[in-house]
């Protein structure tokens, strides 16, 4: 297998540890489409 790109999930906790919010970020758009799918499953918690 070759690697095509890679996606980078940052975590952040509000001061108040009430809210946790994530970043997302691609390298490229060959991996675009599978950085959708993590965000939205993310956002879901």
């Amino acid at each position: 297998m070759n690697k095509i790109g890679t996606i980078v999930v940052s975590v952040f906790k509000s001061k108040d540890r009430s809210t946790t919010s994530f970043e997302v970020k691609p390298d490229n758009e060959n991996v675009e489409q599978v950085s959708y799918v993590i965000e939205d499953t993310l956002k879901m918690f």
